[in-house]
């Protein structure tokens, strides 16, 4: 008999997943690195990534793809109709003893957490942007490559990284980040900040620029005006991308019909200036939109999904019993 559920967190900073009971308690868990067929170092390495966390958390559970009742597969790079075609491939390939498979972009992983119905949008702030939105009939729109500004952790360090070296250079405002983004790279000033990412030998990943993000969130929140308008700035686009994503399943965001969850781990931050810019930004622009932030990490909302997609009912009890309780390092980044 079937009794073990599947679920799969992947994105650009890492992949987890977790095998659950029908109860939502955690019988097994496996963490994998970027598991985005666009964003990895390769195919193969996304592949690794995702089926890597899979093994690990079967391994973990004492479980096989055969105790499997329902998976949910929830991956950036989902993007097109191919992309999700290519990963139900290769889940039928090499876990084709599931009972049964869900794959869909990492954007709708939130939308349960509100009421387990799924109706909802999400605006996730985390390392990137993931914007979804569900109606009741059931239309879906996720923002995927329609996102045509640099948004998320990796957007703030790198808007924070050119105000720094725009006030260096004198052709941009004096800001509190300065002396922040020094501080945290260990350089003396925006010549070396600049210099540490781009010289020809031994730069700086870009992906060392995600690390700023709280760094940005903090110095806004302690009034910096400079700081305040790249989290604000931010804050416009997100909240014009869930509307694209409304009206495409048929709802205007002003209506209130949606309610909105706010998850990501820059929108929950322990500073709070990217929730507040997007509820204030919301009020202006949906203001009978009900604004709920998330208690709960994106992968909560996936297992909600695999146990939903496996005809468990998600009512109260089993909403309030699935949160994240995993040891301090198997959710970040």
């Amino acid at each position: 008999m079937r009794s073990a559920y599947l679920a799969v967190d992947a994105g650009n900073s890492k992949t987890v997943a977790l095998v659950t009971d029908a109860g939502g308690a955690v019988l097994g868990r496996g963490r994998g690195g970027n598991g985005d067929i666009y964003g990895a170092s390769s195919v193969p390495s996304a592949l690794d990534a995702v089926f890597g966390a899979v093994k690990a958390a079967l391994t973990d559970a004492g479980t096989a793809a055969e105790d499997v009742a329902s998976a949910a597969f929830r991956i950036a790079g989902v993007d097109y109709p191919e992309d999700a075609e290519f990963w139900d491939s290769h889940v039928r390939e090499r876990l084709g003893d599931l009972g049964r498979w869900s794959v869909k972009n990492d954007a709708y992983a939130s939308l349960r957490l509100l009421d387990g119905s799924g109706v909802a949008v999400s605006i996730t702030v985390g390392t990137g942007p993931a914007v979804a939105a569900r109606a009741k009939d059931g239309r879906e729109e996720h923002s995927g490559f329609f996102v045509f500004d640099h948004l998320g952790g990796g957007g703030l360090g790198s808007e924070a990284l050119k105000a720094v070296c725009q006030a260096w250079m004198g052709v941009g405002p004096e800001t509190a980040l300065t002396e922040a983004l020094c501080e945290l790279f260990g350089v003396a000033d925006g010549w070396h900040l600049r210099h540490d990412f781009t010289r020809r030998f031994g730069a700086r990943p870009a992906t060392d620029l995600w690390r700023a993000s709280r760094v940005v969130l903090a110095v806004a929140g302690a009034g910096d005006a400079v700081a305040r308008d790249i989290v604000a700035a931010q804050a416009e686009a997100f909240v014009k991308y869930a509307q694209w994503c409304a009206r495409r399943v048929g709802v205007d965001l002003a209506s209130g019909e949606l309610p909105v969850l706010l998850n990501g781990s820059v929108a929950t931050s322990e500073h709070p200036a990217m929730r507040a810019a997007l509820t204030a930004t919301l009020a202006r622009v949906a203001p009978a939109a009900r604004v709920v932030v998330a208690d709960a990490s994106p992968l909560s909302g996936v297992v909600l999904d695999a146990l939903a997609e496996g005809g468990v009912v998600v009512g109260p009890g089993l909403l309030a019993r699935v949160r994240d309780d995993h040891p301090q390092d198997f959710l970040m980044t």
